[in-house]
């Protein structure tokens, strides 16, 4: 005859549970977005540690070549690249130096072509989307343009996700932009998923400091 549960076996075996928890992937996300929810708790928030940060742990956590977080400018309205996590240094000089325009992140522009993933989040496929040369200036690997696609799931060095930071409205107020895995692959649907917490999360920080439209 098994024994009743005790006090101590409830605690211990809650407490073995969340210990065991901790190693599975699903659970080392919700702590990049426990530490992102930090910064709220800081006397003053940083806007731009806070976007670094979230850059760093969405490339490292979700292992991608890099991620980026551009955000709309309170001075001239357009949207320029902030900060970033794994791209060389050259190729950065390079992506920072852009701006663009709302318009730009549409589904289907005279420069762009994306495909929507979900109402946040869209692909640019390298087929869909040829570069010019100021383009290959901003490639972290430019040697492997023009690799072939053997399987649905294979990213390609040109291939770029963008989740968009929408406030009130429908505001733009920026993106986090990243590639595929280090294994060159897409990210699967619970990283894009998770990256779109994270975009929430920076979009109630945007809007605190102003950023969102009166």
């Amino acid at each position: 005859m098994a024994l009743a549960p005790t006090s101590d076996s409830v605690r211990r075996k809650l407490k073995f549970d969340y210990l065991k928890a901790r190693n599975d992937p699903t659970f080392k996300s919700m702590d990049m977005l426990g530490t992102l929810l930090a910064h709220f708790l800081k006397p003053q928030l940083n806007i731009r540690d806070m976007i670094q940060e979230a850059a760093n742990l969405i490339q490292k956590q979700f292992k991608l070549r890099y991620a980026m977080v551009g955000l709309k400018s309170m001075v001239d309205g357009f949207y320029y690249y902030e900060v970033n996590a794994g791209m060389r240094q050259d190729a950065w000089e390079s992506q920072k130096a852009r701006k663009y325009r709302k318009e730009d992140f549409d589904l289907h522009t005279s420069s762009y072509n994306a495909a929507e993933v979900s109402k946040l989040t869209r692909i640019y496929l390298e087929e869909e989307n040829p570069l010019g040369p100021t383009d290959m200036m901003v490639l972290n690997r430019p040697v492997l343009h023009g690799s072939r696609r053997k399987l649905d799931d294979d990213a390609l060095e040109a291939d770029f996700v963008d989740t968009l930071i929408v406030g009130p409205g429908e505001d733009l107020l920026g993106w986090i932009e990243y590639s595929g895995t280090i294994t060159a692959k897409f990210p699967d649907a619970v990283t894009i998923r998770n990256i779109e917490i994270a975009a929430g999360i920076l979009a109630v920080a945007l809007r605190s400091l102003g950023y969102a439209k009166q």
